[in-house]
């Protein structure tokens, strides 16, 4: 067995969570920039901007489609789906935007309680975040949040119209249809508790010129160029009239039409079983505000009326358990030939065979490097934020190179290692000592920026009680006894198997 194993590398992972004890607020990113930092400013705005929008009647659950661009740019064609709904009551506001700075498959969940605008604070319906944290489409990723602007552009319009309404914020990085219904799936079951949700969908339409890298309908006649453009964005538009997610994505792919947001509109378009009414609110293109011709991004207010797809099951989650003894081998086999590759020839091992079904979901895992039972790297990704064949594979090379504690693996080492991986579930918030089970359990500690992370195998080796296993995770994170109060908690398990004898 391992003798140095409590001296596990973390990797930085892109979780900071809340407590009771222990709260999280974002700051503004855009206040001053994108839109007013003075509230009043702010306030004035937006009420002209919404007071003489038509309203739409709602009968049952609401969706807006709305742009995401500065304010100066954007903001008066938002602003007519947003007047629009003014008498719609919601419980719960679900934000859906792109990620433009984190590229990740799935769905990305913020760690925040709050964010903070120039009109308050919005607060952020964390409960209900750590149960869609529960499937493996939806993982914490901080990185992608704190620079993003698709989320917090929305948040003034809605404390002024909707103040005191929680939100459940939610980004959309890869993914497809089927992907999509499954993850909406999950989502409607954890937020039926909530009798009026309402959907804000974050998206630009067609960004078009050189400087986008999408010149399709270019030409010297200004006019006819700009009625090419709403041409594309029209045939986008009128797949999501009809709520039809599949063929919304059929057409993105085939045309490489720039919609950022497409992800985020597939997602929210999955959720209804029936719309019941819709309607164009407003569409405008940056051209109006700017003059100019050569680039563009288009912007497009979209109301939507339905009947939410509440009678599908959720899906199961793909669980590291699942994995068979083939698929075990198959990722040992992996690892072997990525650190193979590294030692050998430098060079980054790419796979392009057949990939079992449950080695393509998103995991966490990490790899670990013995040789005589001592450690000689370990390498891991705690949050399921890329496919597992994928996180082994590169854990697997930085476990023999990148490791700060030992020089990089010999070729003369490498026929003498052994390879150990262990594959981890969602991570589980606990409140208390008493719901953690040392040698079953892993565990998390986070408090602020600090955070430590030691595996299940780690109480099993050292036979640590729950107290000392906790003091050891907090040693990690660099967490002080009198702050041992303050930190969060989280605990996973992990399904741990490894090479018999080293294998060259």
């Amino acid at each position: 067995m391992l003798k140095k194993i409590i001296t596990i590398l973390l990797i930085p992972f892109l979780l900071q969570c809340t407590s009771k004890s222990y709260s999280i607020t974002k700051q503004s990113n855009l206040a001053g920039t994108w839109y007013p930092d003075n509230a009043q400013q702010l306030s004035q705005l937006i009420s002209s901007l919404t007071r003489n929008a038509k309203n739409h009647a709602i009968n049952r659950t609401a969706m807006i489609i709305v742009p995401h661009a500065g304010y100066t740019y954007s903001a008066y064609v938002a602003a007519k789906a947003y007047g629009a709904i003014v008498t719609y009551k919601p419980d719960i506001i679900i934000i859906i935007g792109p990620s433009h700075y984190e590229q990740f498959t799935g769905f990305a969940l913020p760690v925040y309680d709050a964010i903070a605008t120039p009109l308050g604070t919005v607060a952020v319906d964390q409960k209900t975040v750590q149960k869609l944290s529960a499937n493996n489409n939806f993982v914490f990723n901080n990185n992608a949040f704190e620079p993003e602007h698709s989320v917090e552009i929305q948040l003034p319009f809605i404390q002024y119209l909707f103040p005191g309404i929680p939100v459940i914020p939610i980004l959309a990085g890869s993914t497809t249809p089927d992907t999509a219904k499954e993850a909406g799936c999950h989502l409607l079951h954890v937020i039926a508790h909530y009798k009026k949700p309402l959907f804000i969908i974050s998206s630009d339409f067609t960004h078009h010129g050189p400087r986008f890298f999408f010149t399709p309908c270019s030409n010297s006649n200004k006019s006819k160029q700009m009625q090419c453009i709403k041409q594309g964005d029209q045939q986008a538009i009128d797949y999501i009239l009809s709520c039809d997610a599949d063929k919304l994505y059929d057409y993105c792919k085939k045309t490489g039409i720039t919609i950022c947001g497409v992800n985020a509109l597939i997602f929210g378009l999955s959720l209804y079983e029936k719309v019941t009414t819709e309607k164009l609110a407003g569409y405008a293109t940056s051209a109006d505000i700017t003059g100019d011709f050569d680039n563009t991004v288009s912007y497009a207010a979209i109301v939507i009326d339905g009947m939410l797809n509440t009678q599908a099951k959720p899906y199961a989650n793909n669980q590291s358990s699942m994995l068979s003894d083939n698929d075990k081998a198959f990722l040992l086999s992996l690892a072997r030939q990525s650190i193979q590759s590294y030692v050998l020839s430098k060079k980054p091992f790419l796979y392009s065979g057949t990939i079992p079904e449950a080695c393509l979901h998103n995991a966490g895992a990490f790899v670990t490097i013995t040789i005589q039972g001592n450690l000689r790297g370990c390498i891991g990704y705690i949050e399921p934020i890329k496919p597992l064949y994928q996180t082994v594979i590169e854990c697997a090379a930085s476990a023999a190179s990148s490791d700060p504690r030992f020089e990089p693996l010999s070729p003369e080492e490498y026929s003498t290692i052994r390879i150990e991986i262990s594959v981890l579930s969602p991570l589980k918030k606990i409140s208390s000592l008493d719901e953690l089970t040392p040698g079953k359990d892993g565990l998390v500690v986070v408090k602020g920026n600090r955070r430590g992370v030691l595996l299940p195998q780690v109480a099993k080796e050292f036979n640590f009680t729950k107290e000392e296993f906790f003091q050891q995770t907090c040693n990690k994170a660099g967490v002080y006894p009198f702050e041992y109060d303050l930190v969060t908690m989280y605990t996973f398990t992990a399904t741990v198997f490894h090479e018999r004898t080293p294998s060259p």
